[in-house]
C-alpha cells in the first residue's frame, strides 16, 4: 500500500529520497520557503532510525569537540558553515526544547526521540512538501535539465533538484539499506567499501564465563599486537558474543577497519576505572597502555586490612576476582590492567548503530552538498563516507547537511 501523506501540487521543484535525519531536515528547510516538494520514504513511517537513536532518548547534537572519521575534513567544513548553534537555532525554530548534559550532550528537553520527530513531521503538515510513503526508488537519470525519479510502483516524477537522504547500510531492521550505493553509482559517485560502525565487539568468551549480564565501568583498548590503536572509557557490558556498551561501540569502527586488513586485534580492559582510581567518564583518549602502578598501591592499601586472598573482594563481579587474584600484588596489578581478549569480530549492520564508509565526498561542495558533476543532485548524510563517534555526531552531520541541501536547493 502506497500512502500519501499532506500532498503538494504535481510539478515538484526538489525531490527528496529518504524520510529519515537528513531527509526531514531537508524537507522542514525546504517547507520554510514554501518551495513545492516531494519527500519519497521507501518505510510506512518517517524517521524509524530516529526514533531509536539513544535508546529511545534521542542525542540530538554535541557542542564538544567533534569527532569524525572517514572524510572527517569535509565534515569538519560542512560544521564551520552549520554546526551545534546553527543546528540549534533551526530546531528552536520548529519548537524543539532542548537540553544540555555532562560532555556537551544534547537531548529533547522531553527525554523522547518522538518528540523530535514530531517537530519535523508538524513542520511538513499543511506545507508545499508532498510525502509519500512505502514507495521505493529503482532509478535516478538526468532528461533535458530535470532529474527523473523512477519507482518501484512503476510511477515516475521529474525536478530540477533531487536530494539523496536515504542513509546507509546500518540497522536494516529499521530501513538501512545499499540502494543508494546502487543508484548514485551509473552516476559516477565513488562509494568506499560500507563496513558496520558504533558496533559491539565479539570476543573469545572463555575468560568471560559466569560474566554475561556484568557491567562495569573500564578502560578498553584496541591492540595490533603490541601496539595500541584506539581507547575508550565508560561502562561496559558483557554480551553473549563478547562485549558491548557504549565504550565497547566506540572502538568498533577500529576493530572492523583492523581486520578488514587481515589482522586479529586484542582488546585491553583496564578495570582501574571501577576501582575508582581513574576518571571513569566515557571519553575516546589517546590509546597508550596503563599503568599498573596505582593499582598496585591500591592493592598494597588494602593488605593493611585484607587478607591477601580478600585483597579484590567487594571491588569485581565474583568471577573476575578469583580469575585476576595472583600470587603477587603486582601480579594482580598488572592483571587488572591488562586483561586481554582476542577479538574475533565485530556485530554486523544489524547491530551496528552507523555506516563507516559510503559515497566519496570529494566531488561534493560542503557548502551546499551538491555534486560538482551534477547540478541540482545533492547528498546528505550517513549515505556519504562520513561517520562520527557517540554523543550525536552522526545526527548532528545529518542535520547540518541535510539543512544546507534542504536551503540550497530551495534557494535555487
Amino acid at each position: 500500500m502506497h500512502t500519501i501523506l499532506h500532498p503538494a501540487g504535481s510539478n515538484p521543484e526538489i525531490i527528496i529520497i529518504g524520510g529519515g535525519a537528513s531527509g526531514l531536515a531537508a524537507a522542514c528547510a525546504i517547507a520554510r520557503r514554501g518551495i513545492p516538494a516531494i519527500l519519497i520514504e521507501k518505510n510506512d513511517k518517517l524517521g524509524k532510525k530516529l526514533l531509536a537513536t539513544g535508546n529511545g532518548r534521542c542525542n540530538v547534537w554535541n557542542t564538544g569537540e567533534p569527532v569524525y572519521f572517514g572524510d572527517d575534513g569535509f565534515a569538519e567544513q560542512v560544521l564551520q558553515l552549520t554546526g551545534a548553534s546553527g543546528v540549534r537555532a533551526f530546531f528552536a525554530g520548529l519548537g524543539l526544547v532542548t537540553r544540555q548534559e555532562e560532555g556537551g550532550r544534547v537531548y529533547p528537553a522531553s527525554n523522547r526521540a518522538d518528540t523530535v520527530l514530531r517537530v519535523m513531521t508538524q513542520a511538513l503538515e499543511r506545507s508545499s512538501v508532498a510525502v509519500r510513503l512505502n514507495e521505493t526508488v529503482t532509478q535516478v537519470t538526468p532528461d533535458n535539465g530535470l532529474w527523473r525519479v523512477r519507482l518501484a510502483s512503476g510511477g515516475t516524477y521529474s525536478a530540477p533538484h533531487v536530494i539523496f537522504s536515504g542513509g546507509g547500510m546500518a540497522a536494516p531492521a529499521l530501513g538501512g539499506t545499499a540502494s543508494m550505493y546502487d543508484l548514485l553509482r551509473p552516476l559516477g559517485f565513488s562509494v568506499v567499501p560500507p563496513f558496520p560502525a558504533l558496533c559491539a565487539l565479539k570476543t573469545d568468551r572463555k575468560k568471560l564465563k559466569g560474566l554475561t549480564g556484568s557491567r562495569f565501568m573500564c578502560r578498553l583498548t584496541l591492540m595490533d599486537g603490541t601496539l595500541p590503536i584506539a581507547s575508550a572509557q565508560g561502562e561496559a557490558l558483557v554480551a553473549q558474543d563478547g562485549i558491548s556498551g557504549v565504550c565497547a561501540m566506540q572502538l568498533g569502527r577500529d576493530a572492523g577497519a583492523l581486520m578488514m586488513k587481515g589482522i586479529s586485534p586484542v582488546l585491553n580492559i583496564d578495570f582501574s576505572p571501577l576501582l575508582g582510581l581513574t576518571d571513569s567518564r566515557m571519553e575516546r583518549k589517546t590509546p597508550e597502555l596503563p599503568d599498573s602502578e596505582p593499582v598496585l598501591r591500591w592493592l598494597n592499601e588494602r593488605a593493611g586490612f585484607l587478607s591477601p586472598r580478600d585483597l579484590l573482594t567487594g571491588a569485581l563481579p565474583r568471577p573476575l576476582d578469583t580469575q585476576l587474584l595472583k600470587n603477587k600484588p603486582e601480579d594482580t596489578a598488572q592483571a587488572l590492567v591488562s586483561f586481554r581478549l582476542p577479538v574475533i569480530g565485530v556485530r554486523g549492520f544489524d547491530g551496528a548503530q552507523v555506516t563507516a564508509g559510503g559515497v566519496a565526498t570529494r566531488k561534493i561542495d560542503p557548502k551546499t552538498m551538491q555534486s560538482h558533476d551534477h547540478p541540482g543532485l545533492y547528498l546528505t548524510g550517513e549515505l556519504l563516507n562520513v561517520d562520527g563517534d557517540t554523543g550525536g555526531w552522526n545526527l548532528l552531520f545529518a542535520f547540518a547537511t541535510g539543512i544546507l541541501a534542504g536551503e540550497s536547493a530551495g534557494a535555487v
